[in-house]
């Protein structure tokens, strides 16, 4: 055993069953099944090791002794098989000592993802040409990627470190962000190892060879090492490296089921584990071991698209509410210890650590039905745009050629599918009963019938919510397609959409429309009573702040919809410190304290307990600066459109908010005394 210690507690976390009495303690798993017995030997119960037929589930505390190479190939980003052993024998991390040594099969995922023809070479042999790292830095650019990321980028930078064969990749969104991402390379790098970038070595790619560059690497005294015209190989560790990295890309991809947007993710994630593999030139070190001098552990591994568990903060959920909900990983936090993992609810990315992985089970299919993954490969990742190589006389002849796309002529409908409470859209050419529905259809369609393709015309996101009344209208009608078009399209359209509405906009095709508006009339109510602002011309050299609605729904014990909330919040970013706002500390206290100690005085004095409860707080404090806001969108006052509001009272969303709240409530409580 490699622990000799077991907490109760953990014990307990992962679903098992513990009794305590008469000096002994009785652990049974989650099926309330007997595993195993101890005796209290003063005050530990010792555990004596022997035989048992139940598998260890702790997490951190029993380990599995031989790890399947397989799953660790999984873990590693589909990296080749030989260097995982390789990195098992020479122990060049720490996780992988006792890797079985069964043989494994082909993997499915590399095969399909990392074919290529048969080379002719022969054996290339493998030197080192640096001394030291930072002697020589390797740069190439790879994109436009053909699928925007969920960040909307779509190129990624490249940095190859040649003496420790470290990797750095900067997702960016064009071509105009290397130099920026090179400058933050040279800062970070310089920074960790108190040494100079020598040498710095890529293609002539316009990115590179601008005159801003070449001037900012002649100031520090860097050598530009450029490559020949048309000869890329000159450049052949960078670009290497993006071919092993989309190879593995692909591999993850199809390996989880995820959508090609998730490129980006995968990437960083491929990244992660390949800077802690050993390289042909450094063996037995690792890239983060030649850079560091320290030995990196792997432990934290886990396979790409798993499902994760995701704890939900206590401030964020009620006493009734599950404290954890579901998402899938997608790799390793970038500046913090944690995770990433993105949440189809929110459809958003977090950062956290409080996440539990299943790596036995598949995100997608655990999250979106039991189906088999829909196909990843109607997007190749190592393609270019459909114009890239065509010089801009030769684009513009081709699209003359093409007819112009008439949207009016189209028809949109919106419908629902079987067994999901959710609405999908889709498009009918005119003349047409094809039935297109995401833009990879609509596209594939206008190239085959040589109209042009105009993405912004087309909404794919349903404007009404599921309702019961039509959910047998359409169902059956619409319900053709395969499974896997189905898992695929419920994450094209944010399958789990959230009832709130993100803007004012959305209030007004909302099918709550009229509860929406009066919760907004009862805010802008209650601020007129307050006597929050006034409305007043907009002064001239002043700045003046936008404000957006916030809405939220209160439910009942049953969860029903019980009231509905809109909350106008200014936009506090756009305020300058020292002319907008000046202090802004208010003091915090801990609510659990306070109520401990609020019940112990009650119960030692015999005090009557009453609880108050002050709504909206901030619309109490006064300002003490001047604060210009613009009127709230969707309740502009007629004739006075050019106007905005003089703040007198504090507003959600200021700098100085907490702290004008704190000062009124100060002064009140003092002169009750």
């Amino acid at each position: 055993m490699r622990r000799n210690l077991i907490c109760g507690a953990q014990i307990d976390i992962v679903g098992n069953y513990i009794e305590w009495g008469r000096d002994k303690m009785i652990i049974y798993n989650s099926r309330k099944e007997y595993m195993f017995s101890v005796n209290r030997v003063d005050k530990l119960y010792i555990v004596y090791g022997y035989p048992t037929k139940y598998e260890a589930k702790f997490k951190e505390v029993a380990l599995i002794s031989n790890l399947k190479l397989d799953f660790v190939h999984r873990r590693f980003c589909h990296v080749n098989i030989p260097l995982i052993q390789s990195m098992s024998k020479n122990n060049s991390v720490k996780g992988i000592e006792h890797l079985s040594k069964s043989k494994v099969e082909n993997c499915v995922n590399c095969k399909i993802a990392k074919s290529t023809r048969s080379s002719l070479k022969k054996n290339y042999t493998y030197r080192r040409t640096t001394q030291r790292c930072l002697d020589r830095i390797h740069c190439d650019l790879w994109g436009p990627a053909p699928v925007t990321s969920i960040g909307g980028n779509r190129y990624f930078l490249s940095i190859i470190d040649d003496y420790s064969r470290k990797v750095d990749v900067y997702i960016i969104k064009s071509k105009d962000q290397v130099f920026d991402c090179f400058k933050k390379y040279l800062a970070k790098v310089e920074r960790e190892l108190n040494s100079k970038i020598k040498c710095m070595r890529s293609d002539n790619g316009l990115e590179f060879c601008h005159k801003e560059f070449e001037n900012f690497l002649t100031k520090l005294e860097i050598k530009m090492e450029r490559t020949s015209l048309y000869t890329p190989e000159q450049n052949g560790i960078a670009e290497k490296f993006n071919r092993t990295a989309m190879d593995g890309v692909r591999a993850m991809l199809h390996d989880s089921g995820l959508q090609p947007k998730f490129w980006a993710e995968a990437l960083l994630t491929f990244v992660h584990a390949k800077n802690r593999c050993e390289h042909k030139l450094t063996s037995p070190l690792t890239p983060i071991e030649i850079w560091s001098g320290f030995k990196p552990s792997v432990r934290h591994f886990r396979i790409f698209g798993s499902l994760a568990y995701v704890h939900i903060p206590k401030i964020k959920r009620n006493k009734l509410q599950p404290r954890a909900k579901l998402g899938i990983l997608v790799g390793y936090s970038l500046r913090t210890k944690g995770y990433r993992v993105f949440l189809p609810n929110e459809n958003k990315v977090i950062e956290t650590i409080h996440v539990y992985v299943d790596e036995s089970e598949n995100g997608v299919r655990s999250l979106f039905g039991k189906n088999k993954q829909y196909e990843y490969a109607k997007f190749n990742l190592n393609s270019v745009n459909e114009f890239e190589d065509l010089d801009d006389s030769n684009r513009t002849k081709l699209l003359d050629k093409l007819s112009p796309l008439d949207i009016e002529d189209w028809t949109r409908k919106e419908y629902t599918k079987t067994r999901s409470k959710q609405m999908y859209v889709y498009y009918c050419p005119p003349s047409s009963k094809t039935k297109l529905k995401s833009l990879n259809e609509v596209r594939k369609y206008c190239k085959e019938n040589k109209m042009t393709f105009e993405p912004e015309k087309f909404n794919f996101k349903a404007a009404t919510k599921y309702s019961d009344k039509n959910k047998n209208s359409e169902n059956d009608s619409r319900s053709e397609g395969s499974n896997s078009d189905e898992i695929y399209e419920t994450l094209e359209y944010e399958c789990y959409n959230s009832e709130l509405p993100k803007t004012f906009e959305d209030t007004q095709r909302s099918k709550d429309k009229e509860k929406w508006d009066f919760a907004m009339r009862e805010e802008l109510n209650m601020m007129k009573t307050r006597k929050v602002w006034e409305l007043v011309d907009p002064p001239a050299n002043k700045t003046i702040i936008g404000s957006k609605w916030v809405y939220n729904i209160k439910h009942d014990e049953e969860n029903k919809p019980k009231k509905y909330k809109a909350r106008l919040v200014a936009l506090g970013f756009k305020q300058k410190a020292g002319i907008d706002y000046g202090e802004t500390f208010s003091p915090v206290v801990n609510f659990s304290i306070v109520k401990l100690m609020f019940i112990v005085l009650v119960s030692l004095l015999g005090w009557n307990r009453v609880q108050l409860d002050v709504k909206s707080t901030y619309l109490y404090g006064k300002l003490n600066e001047k604060v210009y806001l613009k009127q709230p969108p969707g309740f502009i006052v007629k004739d006075a459109e050019s106007k905005v509001y003089l703040l007198h009272k504090a507003l959600y969303g200021l700098h100085q908010s907490g702290r004008s709240w704190n000062c009124e409530l100060d002064h009140i409580l003092k002169n009750l005394v």
